[in-house]
């Protein structure tokens, strides 16, 4: 079927621009006024569906992102945006305005200007953001149903939000635990240094043949010696491919894992996990994108295996008319208090409030067990500091009494 480019007026007035596909030019704008638009322009464009997937495929090829954009960028380029868009700037002026801005980094830049060709093409902002494969599917949603519903600057508003709250958060999740990373590093350091280093060279210095931990510690020592060089050739290799492995679907899998078993990050991870499954879930519900594509987005956002293999079954669920509250319930993916705190914003038409103050509220549970879990961590890596000191002490008083032993046999 044929592609028609549209310009028409939502209900508040506001011009709409966009593509739609229909068999001729009547069912275009008679399925356009169902919308609820009143059809200024349509026109059919001369591309086929076909044929604008591939020349959409070329473009990929010659300007694909490979690593998404940053959340702190997102948040301020949705911020200034909205606020040009606000004060009557056309969209495409905004972006040209921001592409130039040093705020940003270059490659987020060369995005933008990318996205403005789209625009000048006659793709919707939502469509150009989406090809530039740099872009996650909430942001596209979320600028989708702003175009749509006409209320662009507002949505942006809306993603500026959504973005700082989690960029905060997880800013604080940051600081809070780099001390004791900065710590458990530091000890690290300074007992291998003495493990393999100092202590070795003091046995070398001695005519004896050392037994048990000492022999260990100084084979160890005289290995890293001899293939020092093959050692730091595979580090970088060996750390780009646990980097490449933990941000692939089985990594995320094995941190999700490995974080439910570990004591203290298990409720850090549950409530994080709650914390952006409901923020995610109100920023999309209050946009007006449709309740099922939130709760897939929602669920994918936030990280749980444990809600996204339930998620469907929720979806289907809705589907049939079930509402929201009884839809999560029949699953139990998410505490009590959540389910019958959205079943009170259903039933009062405010379910985006009510999941914001949700989120709210597991944002300060979880500030609470990240202060938890350092206060814990602590003691954990001064035991684990005195341990391994210990474990050298050992390893050093063996080889004074193995020494001693000798001179005293030698003497006899």
């Amino acid at each position: 079927m044929p592609l028609y480019k549209y310009i028409a007026c939502n209900k508040n007035g506001k011009k709409i621009r966009g593509f739609i596909e229909a068999s001729n030019e009547w069912s275009a704008t008679n399925e356009l006024v169902e919308k609820g638009l009143k059809v200024l322009k349509i026109e059919e464009k001369a591309d086929s569906i076909k044929d604008k997937k591939i020349k959409t495929s070329l473009n990929l090829k010659k300007k694909r992102i490979f690593f998404s954009i940053s959340t702190g960028e997102l948040a301020i380029f949705s911020r200034q945006l909205s606020t040009m868009i606000s004060a009557g700037i056309r969209v495409k002026n905004a972006l040209e305005i921001l592409s130039e801005q040093t705020v940003f980094t270059k490659r987020f830049r060369n995005i933008l200007k990318f996205v403005i060709d789209e625009l000048e093409e006659g793709v919707s902002l939502s469509e150009a953001f989406e090809k530039t494969g740099a872009f996650e599917p909430i942001f596209i949603n979320l600028i989708k149903a702003g175009e749509e519903g006409g209320v662009l600057d507002e949505t942006l508003q809306k993603v500026a939000d959504f973005y700082e709250s989690s960029k905060e958060l997880t800013d604080e999740v940051k600081a809070a635990m780099r001390y004791p990373a900065f710590v458990l590093g530091f000890a690290i350091l300074i007992v291998g240094v003495i493990a393999f280093y100092i202590i070795p060279s003091l046995i070398k210095n001695i005519a004896l043949k050392p037994a048990g931990i000492t022999a260990f510690l100084l084979s160890t020592s005289e290995y890293l010696s001899v293939h020092k060089i093959e050692i730091a050739i595979a580090f970088f290799p060996i750390v780009v491919a646990i980097r490449l492995f933990l941000s692939s679907n089985p990594g995320r899998k094995f941190k999700y894992i490995l974080s439910s078993i570990t004591p203290g990050l298990k409720n850090i991870k549950h409530k994080a996990s709650i914390e952006r499954f409901s923020r995610t879930l109100g920023t999309l519900v209050g946009a007006g994108v449709s309740l099922p594509d939130a709760l897939m987005m929602a669920a994918q956002a936030s990280g749980s295996y444990s809600i996204i293999s339930k998620i469907e079954k929720v979806i289907v669920s809705v589907k049939e008319g079930k509402t929201l509250r009884d839809s999560l319930k029949e699953v139990n993916i998410v505490p009590h208090l959540v389910y019958e705190m959205i079943g009170t914003g259903e039933a009062t038409g405010r379910l985006d409030e009510v999941l914001g103050r949700v989120a709210d509220f597991y944002t300060q549970q979880l500030r609470i067990e990240v202060k938890k879990f350092v206060s814990t961590i602590e003691p954990v890596l001064i035991a684990f500091i005195g341990g391994f000191i210990a474990f050298l002490a050992i390893g050093l008083y063996s080889t004074i009494f193995q020494l001693q032993a000798e001179i005293g046999g030698g003497g006899m």
